[in-house]
């Protein structure tokens, strides 16, 4: 009767094995840190970029409330739409309080 046994594993394999599965779990985890780096870059720069946009909207609403108070054109619209007048001088009269 022949049996077959089998060999002892050598001491270094027990190592061997731990350091490859830490190697695995390594490689694994810099992957990961790398598609998370780029989505956050992506979030990042759509956000700028909204930012931006919301920048160059208020410029904007500042310049058109610039325009629309005007000093000439509320005087102008005071004259055309309301019929008021600058008064003379002599019709202002002073009320002390």
């Amino acid at each position: 009767m022949n049996k077959l046994y089998a060999k002892p594993l050598p001491r270094l394999s027990g190592i061997l094995l731990f350091l490859f599965v830490a190697n695995l779990i390594s490689a694994v985890a810099v992957s990961y840190a790398s598609h998370s780096s780029r989505q956050y870059l992506n979030e990042l720069f759509e956000v700028t970029q909204i930012r931006d946009k919301t920048q160059a909207e208020w410029g904007r609403f500042i310049l058109e409330q610039s325009t629309w108070t005007a000093h000439n054109r509320i005087e102008t619209l005071a004259v055309q739409q309301l019929g008021m007048r600058i008064p003379e001088p002599l019709a202002v009269k002073m009320v002390s309080p």
